[in-house]
């Protein structure tokens, strides 16, 4: 059994080094847009990428409110295809599951709906196969239906029951993990669980280089980069004099091999 942590939280690379020091190997995150009302805890590629070099790998979850599963196959059929735009973006790899919650104590009047919904999602999710965040009783019912791959149980409204079909389990709330508010899980097989990185060991150094690119070149560094960027100077990875906006894709290119070499020491 591994544990791993799921957040709101978007998580620096200083904090993600800090949850794999405290023996966690995976981190649950939001496929949500980058854009509007879900933004503060969207998971974007470059936290991605910072958070798999910390050797964690990702659970990834579509929640926009937690009783949107009520809305049948009309919402699951939008919400499949906007977390298929947001996995296509952050390029997760087709191993990864998008987990779709359910995030309420569903009652057996609407385990209809929550089928409907989840089978119209996976219509339009395209590669990526789909799995339910639930309590016992959800995760029961759709496992008998068949209505998805993976199962991700939480503690609360399952009554102290546990799933013979769960994949993961949240099973603690409410905690504190290098200085962040997380929940704890537990996981018997992340393969399974479609919990994924980037694999970096089967990327060529192009692959490596454009997927940090595409991070670092072109941006300002945000407020909440400033921890990783000291850092960076600290660790001879760029000398900090220059703004992140006017960095040329070549000297990226260079900090980008500079920062895996360091995390692979």
């Amino acid at each position: 059994m591994v544990l791993g942590v799921d957040t709101a939280a978007r998580l620096t690379a200083v904090k993600a080094r800090q949850i794999r020091s405290e023996g966690y190997e995976f981190v649950g995150r939001y496929l949500v847009p980058e854009a509007g009302s879900l933004r503060y805890k969207a998971l974007t590629k470059g936290e991605a990428a910072a958070v798999t070099a910390a050797g964690l790998k990702l659970l990834t979850v579509w929640e926009t409110t937690a009783e949107r599963a009520k809305g049948g196959a009309a919402a699951g059929a939008s919400d499949g295809a906007r977390a298929l735009g947001c996995a296509r973006e952050i390029a997760m790899p087709a191993s990864g599951i998008i987990y779709f919650a359910v995030d309420f104590g569903a009652q057996s009047s609407d385990m209809d709906a929550i089928e409907a919904y989840l089978t119209a999602a996976r219509r339009n999710t395209a590669e990526y196969e789909i799995g339910v965040y639930g309590p016992y009783s959800v995760i029961e019912e759709m496992a008998r239906r068949g209505a998805c791959k993976a199962f991700w149980q939480c503690v609360g409204w399952s009554y102290g029951k546990k799933s013979e079909h769960m994949n993961v389990y949240q099973a603690q709330w409410g905690k504190i993990v290098a200085g962040v508010g997380v929940d704890i899980d537990e996981c018997a097989d992340m393969d399974a669980a479609g919990i994924w990185d980037y694999e970096e060991e089967n990327m060529t150094g192009e692959q490596i280089y454009r997927k940090l690119n595409e991070y670092l070149a072109g941006q300002p560094a945000p407020d909440w980069a400033r921890e990783e960027l000291a850092e960076a100077v600290t660790m001879g990875i760029t000398d900090g004099t220059r703004p992140m906006e006017l960095v040329p894709r070549y000297q990226a290119a260079i900090m980008a091999k500079r920062a895996l070499e360091k995390a692979r020491e």
